[in-house]
């Protein structure tokens, strides 16, 4: 009778190569990537083409048309994992020095994402319109940052802005279709300085908002996945990987209130957000 050659050892790697072929996930290092920013946006200020952060919240507190429309780039291919999808994504913001140090400090720091290889990013209008300080920058996952040096397009009524920064071959996300009510989406966004945050839902629904005083007629996509304070500007996409709209803002119910101010228990926060429809149109020059 032939002798058969062992099969353990054989079976054993065959269970454990899957196992041993994942990779470890990444991991945020919120302080490390907050100083990263400080130091990487403060190194730009005074550098020439490079404009004070209270300039750019000039120019984007008003409609800005861009000088020619710009053509959304075709090259992008979506991707549905978090770590490709997060090279799109950044944390934009200012810095400025206090009177009791030297070293630079960080405003507010919000989220942008890429539109472009050659460094058109998005976020929304508020963000840039409430810049105070020197330069304006944006930093990636690994703590490298980039200069903005000009605002493109801004709709103060969508809240979208359109801004662009030194640098070069960037990864950009690809615009989808505007997403049925019920689809589900995710988030990578910046809350509380929570930096890379991921999270999940649905579309909710679309309402449009007539004008009101000096704030023009829009209409908002609002979702079911969290996002807070420093999410702004932040990419909603598709299970494709596609964008099909932009953090914005929040609204909070309470139980005892119509107007939106604190009274009673808090029930529930409204997730409202830019369609995508609205950042095609500043793109494409059509209000």
């Amino acid at each position: 009778m032939p002798h058969l050659p062992p099969f353990k050892p054989l079976l054993l790697a065959i269970l454990l190569s899957p196992v041993l072929s994942i990779a470890a996930p990444p991991v945020i290092d919120d302080g490390q990537l907050m100083r990263s920013f400080q130091t990487g946006v403060g190194a730009f200020v005074g550098n020439e083409g490079i404009p004070a952060a209270d300039d750019i919240a000039k120019t984007s507190k008003a409609a800005v048309a861009s000088e020619q429309p710009i053509t959304l780039e075709q090259k992008p291919v979506a991707s549905t994992d978090y770590e490709q999808i997060s090279k799109s994504i950044f944390l934009v913001g200012s810095v400025y020095k206090c009177d009791k140090c030297s070293d630079w400090h960080a405003g507010g720091v919000a989220t942008a994402w890429c539109v472009s290889e050659d460094g058109l990013m998005a976020t929304n209008a508020h963000v840039l319109a409430s810049a105070k300080g020197a330069a304006m920058g944006i930093c990636d996952r690994e703590g490298k940052c980039y200069p903005i040096t000009s605002v493109v397009a801004v709709d103060p009524d969508a809240d979208v802005a359109l801004f662009r920064v030194k640098g070069e071959g960037f990864q950009p996300m690809p615009l989808g279709k505007a997403a049925p009510i019920g689809e589900k989406i995710r988030v990578i966004s910046h809350p509380g300085r929570r930096y890379f945050m991921q999270t999940s839902g649905e579309v909710s629904r679309y309402y449009h908002q007539p004008a009101h005083r000096e704030k023009g007629a829009a209409t908002w996509m609002s979702i079911t996945a969290d996002y807070a304070k420093g999410s702004s500007g932040g990419p909603v996409f598709n299970t494709a990987g596609e964008v099909v709209g932009m953090v914005s803002s929040t609204q909070t119910i309470y139980y005892n209130s119509e107007d939106g101010t604190p009274n009673g228990p808090m029930q529930m926060v409204v997730k409202n957000c830019v369609p995508v429809d609205a950042i095609r149109a500043l793109a494409e020059g059509a209000k």
